[in-house]
C-alpha cells in the first residue's frame, strides 16, 4: 500500500506541470485572439467633405489609439475624397477610404497601420547620372526634377547628379541656354542626358549697347532676362528680382525696402566701390531702383571685356541693359493687375530670456575674477544683491518687429496703329519693412510714343519717372539685438514723456550700472518717437526725344537727345523737447 501510495502521488506531482502548461496555452490563445482583433475591432466616427486622403488618416489618428505609417510620395494619398463614417469598424473605413486608389493597407502589431500602394511600379530607386553639353562637356548647376511633383536636385561641378525618385518617374532636366528634355526612369539606376544648345537663346536679338546683334552672332558674354520673368517676383527692385537668374550675376540684397542691392558682375573686381554701369533706353543711369519691374521689357547683362570696350572705365565692373516697355505694332492693350502678400521675420536669432540673462551674467561676472583678481566690480554687484532690482523679461527683437505687408498695383495701356505707337503705364508700391515703422512707397510712369512720318523716318519720345518715399533706417533692428532682457525697476516707460523733465531726451536704460552694455538706449522709444519726424523722399525724371532716319537696309541713323533729372527732399525735425526749459527761456 505505501508503495502504491507513492506511484499515485508521483503521478499526481507529474500532471500539475501539464495542468499549468495547458492553461498557460490557452491564456496565450486568448490574448492572441484578443490582439488581433484589436485593431479590428476599433471603430471610426469621422466625417469630410473634398479632403485630402493623407489629411483624412491623420485626422483618423487622432480620434483613435492606432497609427499609420506610408510613404509621402505616393501619389492617391493627394487625391480628395468625400467621407463619412458613423461608428464604422477600421477596417471597413479604409476599405471605403481606398475605393477606387491603388492603396491598401496591413495590420501589425501595437495598432499599427501600414498603407502602401498595390502598384509595385511606385517603389523608389536611386537614380545616378551625368549630364553634359553636346561637346561632352559637364552642365553645372543644371536642374534635375520630377515630372509633376516638387522633387529634384542640381547637377554639380562635374555635372553629376543623385535623386531619390519612383521607378516610373519623368525625370525633366533643363539649364539656362539648352533645351529642355524629359527622360523616363523605367526603373534604371543609371541615366546619362546630352543637352543641346537652344536654337530660340541663339536666334533671340540682344541689345549690346552700341546695337542689337542676334546671340548667335555674339563673341561675347551677354545674359538676357525677360521682363515677365521680373514681373512675378514680390520685389520692389528689379535688381533683385535678377538674382540666381544669371550665371555669374551675384546679388546681395538688404533689409531695407528699396534699398540698392549690391551687385558683383564675376566676381569683385576692385576693393573700391565700383558697380556695374546701367543703361536705360539707352541713357546712363547710376541705378534702376526707379523702376517699375512692370514696365521692364527686357534686361541684358554684359559680363565680359566688351562692355570695357564699349562703355570705357564705367563698364569695367559689366554693363547691365534695360529696356521699357513698348506699344506693340496694331493692337489696343488695357492692363492692370494687383499683388499683395505679407513677410515675416524667419530663422529669428534666439535671445536668452530673463532668467538666462542673470545665469550667464553670473558666470561672466566668476570668469572675470579668475582672469583678473581686481575685476570685481560686476561680482560684487550680483553678490551684494544688485540683480534683485532687475527684473523683466523682454525680447526686444519680437518688439521691435511684425509681419510686413506689402502690394503693387499696375497699369498700362497700349494704343498703336500703323504710323503711331504709343505707351503708357502707371504703377505703385508699397513695402513694409520687418521692422515697425519702415517704410517704402513709390508711384511710377512709363510714358512713350513712336510717330513714323515716312517709310525712312520715324521720331519720338520716353519719360520715366518716379516718386518715392524712403523708409526710415532707425537702426532699431541692431539696437533690439544688444539690448538687454531685464531692465531695473522704475525705469521709465517711454510714452510717459515729460517735455519738462529730465526725461525727455534720455531713454538710458542702463545708466549707472556695471553692466556690460551700460549705455544702450530703449529701441522701442527711440523706434516711436522719431520714425515721424524724418522725410525722405525722391523724385527722378529720364527723358528722351528721338529721330531715327534709315538710309538703307544695313545702316542707319539715330540721334538722341536726353535729360536725368532727380530730386531729393530729406528733413529731420529736432525734438523740441531736446532744449532745456532754462535755454527755451535764455533765449527767449
Amino acid at each position: 500500500m505505501k508503495k502504491g501510495s507513492m506511484i499515485a502521488e508521483a503521478i499526481h506531482a507529474l500532471k500539475k506541470p501539464f495542468i499549468i502548461m495547458k492553461l498557460t496555452l490557452v491564456l496565450i490563445v486568448f490574448c492572441t485572439f484578443q490582439t488581433s482583433a484589436g485593431a479590428n475591432a476599433q471603430t471610426v466616427t469621422y466625417s469630410a467633405e473634398n479632403r485630402e486622403i493623407a489629411k483624412v488618416l491623420s485626422s483618423i489618428e487622432k480620434k483613435g489609439d492606432f497609427r499609420f505609417v506610408y510613404n509621402s510620395r505616393l501619389k492617391d494619398l493627394k487625391q480628395k475624397v468625400s467621407v463619412s463614417f458613423t461608428k464604422t469598424d477600421i477596417t471597413d473605413a479604409l476599405k471605403q477610404l481606398f475605393n477606387g486608389t491603388s492603396l491598401t493597407y496591413i495590420i501589425l502589431d501595437n495598432n499599427l497601420i501600414a498603407i502602401r500602394s498595390a502598384n509595385a511600379d511606385e517603389a523608389d530607386i536611386k537614380v545616378e547620372g551625368r549630364v553634359t553639353n553636346e561637346s561632352g562637356e559637364p552642365v553645372i548647376g543644371a536642374s534635375i526634377s520630377v515630372k509633376g511633383s516638387s522633387t529634384g536636385t542640381f547637377t554639380d561641378a562635374t555635372g553629376s547628379f543623385s535623386l531619390t525618385v519612383p521607378e516610373n518617374a519623368v525625370l525633366v532636366i533643363s539649364a539656362v541656354g539648352y533645351t529642355s528634355t524629359e527622360v523616363s526612369v523605367n526603373g534604371r539606376s543609371s541615366i546619362d542626358v546630352r543637352l543641346a544648345q537652344s536654337q530660340n537663346k541663339m536666334d533671340e536679338v540682344v541689345v549690346i549697347g552700341y546695337g542689337s546683334a542676334s546671340r548667335r552672332d555674339l563673341t561675347g558674354s551677354v545674359a538676357k532676362v525677360r521682363g515677365d520673368e521680373l514681373a512675378i517676383q514680390p520685389n520692389a527692385n528689379a535688381v533683385s528680382s535678377l538674382q540666381s537668374k544669371v550665371a555669374g550675376v551675384n546679388i546681395v540684397n538688404t533689409a531695407i525696402p528699396g534699398a540698392a542691392p549690391d551687385v558683383r558682375i564675376r566676381g569683385t573686381v576692385s576693393i573700391g566701390t565700383i558697380r556695374p554701369v546701367y543703361i536705360i533706353d539707352g541713357i546712363f543711369a547710376d541705378n534702376m531702383d526707379f523702376i517699375n519691374p512692370n514696365e521692364i521689357e527686357s534686361i541684358e547683362i554684359l559680363k565680359d571685356p566688351s562692355s570695357l570696350a564699349v562703355f570705357g572705365i564705367k563698364g569695367a565692373a559689366g554693363a547691365i541693359l534695360v529696356t521699357t516697355k513698348k506699344a506693340k505694332a496694331g493692337q489696343v492693350l488695357i492692363n492692370f493687375n494687383t499683388t499683395y502678400g505679407s513677410k515675416k521675420l524667419v530663422d529669428k536669432i534666439a535671445m536668452a530670456n530673463g532668467q538666462q540673462f542673470r545665469d550667464l551674467l553670473t558666470f561672466e561676472a566668476n570668469n572675470r575674477v579668475q582672469d583678473d583678481p581686481a575685476a570685481i566690480s560686476l561680482k560684487d554687484f550680483i553678490d551684494n544683491g544688485g540683480l534683485t532690482a532687475y527684473n523683466g523679461n523682454t525680447d526686444w527683437v519680437d518688439a521691435v518687429t511684425r509681419t510686413a505687408k506689402f502690394a503693387t498695383t499696375n497699369l498700362s495701356v497700349d494704343a498703336s496703329t500703323e504710323k503711331n505707337r504709343f505707351h503708357f503705364g502707371l504703377g505703385y508700391t508699397y513695402d513694409e519693412g520687418l521692422v515697425k515703422h519702415v517704410r517704402y512707397d513709390r508711384l511710377n510712369i512709363n510714358l512713350n510714343d513712336e510717330f513714323k512720318l515716312s517709310k525712312r523716318l520715324k521720331i519720338g519720345f520716353g519719360v520715366v519717372g518716379s516718386r518715392e518715399r524712403l523708409p526710415y533706417n532707425s537702426g532699431a533692428l541692431e539696437a533690439a539685438r544688444r539690448a538687454l532682457p531685464i531692465i531695473p525697476d522704475g525705469t521709465s516707460p517711454f510714452f510717459t514723456k515729460n517735455p519738462y523733465g529730465i526725461d525727455s531726451n534720455t531713454y538710458n536704460l542702463y545708466a549707472q550700472t556695471p553692466i556690460i552694455q551700460n549705455s544702450e538706449s530703449n529701441p522701442m522709444a527711440t523706434l516711436e518717437i522719431f520714425h515721424d519726424k524724418k522725410i525722405d523722399s525722391r523724385d527722378r525724371l529720364l527723358g528722351n526725344v528721338f529721330v531715327d532716319l534709315n538710309i538703307t537696309k544695313d545702316l542707319s541713323f539715330r540721334s538722341t537727345w536726353y535729360g536725368n533729372m532727380s530730386w531729393r527732399n530729406n528733413r529731420v525735425q529736432d525734438d523740441p523737447a531736446a532744449i532745456s526749459l532754462k535755454d527755451f527761456i535764455d533765449n527767449g
